[in-house]
């Protein structure tokens, strides 16, 4: 559903449409149907379709920009300014031949020329940003579109003064130039060009696609050039309207099926994430030698993060943090193989550095995908509060000492898991005094962004731990979760915010 912001927005643009409608026939009772010529008739008549065409367009990609976040911006620009066409068209039919409104005809149609290099250039736009294009060549080529469609107003502009395509006399009847077909050579150039580009970037689209495609290629150019020789007859932009409209079934239809198949996928590994996460809390409420909490907190895309807390024998407790590179299913099946081997080689006695290295090298086997955990692993003695830790291309640890401030824990990391065979991988020793506390998180916690891709960051992290630095471990959590929440004020979250506090009391 769309919030009552964005219900106005739609509201206002339909406003705008049905109104552009009303002023046509408005126009044409003034103008009276027996005074217009067939022709003219029929070129408003379809002004007025294209129209209502174009506002159901409009809503529907609206919808679908808000609800699926799909990338709709430039086929959106490209309806309005189309609609604008098809509005300026119907206008300059109405107001020809009237003496007192030559300066409405003059203004009028080069607003409708003006449409035409700028339908162009958001065709281009839209095609670019579907196909997601990379290649350099195709990106200079994006310059020359853009300059060229600089040059194109500014002609168009120029023409009010010189009228190199086209006049509006004394009498206010308008005429074309003899270099009137000039005025089409940048859409063409343009258009084609994004042909081309479909063509290059075919492998990666069915046949159907390329052929909606080539329609917008194809219909517009060749209604172009009948108009060139056909005066009296503009079917121009109805047409574009009408591709347009194609092109939003056809594509959007696919585009649905993936993004179907893709939520089946993500759905599946948010599952798969949320199942092999320990969620019973407090943990061991029997043992009052530590406290501790976890959370995770999915973003849109389902990442590999993971975390893991289990006593290894009667007096050692295991802290997991990870974070597995990738989205999806892959990640998610990748995080529980490497959760499992983990827990396994902690529960055979070894060392942190010892069980990283086996877990490393049995990742290695096989590893097509190319996918790596980085992974903050400990053990703690709930008795003594002696632990060991490693960290594999994972975040810095945060620790708080009785009655301080949290402090970000800082030393030199081993490469990530899965990276390359045979790693050695360094331990750190710590001791925990009876009131210390430590906090360990993946990057969505300082990577999380607001709407100007400004990053929580580190300082921000501190700052929330620090607002009540005594308080248990859930409390410390969801103090870090407001402060993100507040920060990123609704903005898309692209990777989970994973975190584990604990806090030792000892024996």
């Amino acid at each position: 559903m769309l919030d009552s912001k964005k219900r106005q927005s739609v509201l206002i643009i339909s406003l705008i449409y049905f109104i552009s409608i009303l002023i046509l026939a408005q126009l044409v009772f003034l103008r009276g149907i027996n005074d217009l010529k067939p022709v003219y008739l029929i070129n408003i008549g379809v002004d007025f379709g294209g129209l209502l065409t174009g506002l159901t367009l409009y809503v529907c990609c609206y919808i679908d920009l808000q609800k699926t976040g799909t990338n709709v911006r430039y086929l959106m620009a490209l309806i309005n300014v189309t609609a604008i066409s098809l509005f300026t068209d119907g206008v300059a039919w109405l107001v020809d031949g009237i003496q007192e409104l030559q300066l409405v005809n003059t203004l009028d149609n080069t607003v409708y020329y003006l449409c035409t290099p700028m339908s162009a250039f958001f065709f281009w736009m839209y095609t670019m940003s579907y196909l997601n294009v990379k290649k350099s060549l195709v990106k200079q080529l994006s310059i020359l579109v853009r300059v060229g469609l600089y040059v194109a107003i500014a002609i168009r502009l120029i023409n009010l003064f010189t009228g190199i395509y086209f006049t509006v006399d004394e009498h206010g009847i308008y005429s074309r130039s003899a270099h009137n077909w000039i005025s089409l050579l940048y859409s063409f150039f343009t258009v084609l060009s994004a042909f081309i580009a479909v063509l290059v970037e075919h492998k990666q689209l069915e046949t159907y696609q390329i052929i909606t495609f080539f329609m917008y290629t194809f219909a517009p150019v060749v209604v172009g050039v009948v108009t060139i020789f056909t005066y009296g007859l503009s079917l121009g932009p109805a047409v574009i309207m009408i591709v347009i409209l194609l092109m939003y079934c056809v594509l959007n239809v696919s585009e649905g099926r993936e993004r179907a198949a893709a939520a089946r996928d993500m759905s599946l590994a948010a599952i798969i994430q949320q199942a092999v996460l320990p969620r019973t809390f407090p943990y061991m409420p029997e043992r009052k030698e530590f406290d501790l909490y976890a959370t995770m907190t999915p973003a849109k895309e389902v990442g590999g993060d993971f975390y893991d807390f289990f006593m290894v024998d009667e007096d050692t407790l295991a802290l997991v943090m990870a974070d597995v590179s990738g989205k999806g299913i892959s990640a998610a099946l990748f995080m529980m193989v490497a959760k499992s081997l983990i827990k396994n080689g902690l529960s055979r006695g070894q060392s942190p550095a010892s069980t990283l290295k086996d877990v490393n090298n049995q990742l290695c086997e096989g590893n097509k995908a190319g996918l790596f955990v980085t992974v903050w692993l400990a053990t703690i003695n709930i008795r003594t509060g002696q632990g060991v830790s490693a960290n594999a291309g994972h975040e810095h640890p945060v620790i708080k000492h009785s009655h301080g401030r949290y402090e970000l824990l800082k030393y030199k990391h081993s490469p990530a898991v899965a990276t390359m065979e045979d790693i050695n991988f360094r331990e750190h020793e710590f001791q925990m005094e009876p009131g210390d506390s430590i906090f360990v998180y993946t990057d969505g916690v300082p990577e999380a962004n607001n709407d100007e891709n400004e990053l929580f960051g580190n300082d921000r992290m501190l700052e929330a731990l620090n607002k009540d630095p005594d308080a248990e471990p859930e409390i410390v959590l969801k103090n870090v979760m407001s402060n993100i929440n507040e920060f990123v004020e609704g903005a898309k979250q692209f990777d989970d915010i994973t975190m584990l506090s604990m806090t030792f009391f000892g024996a």
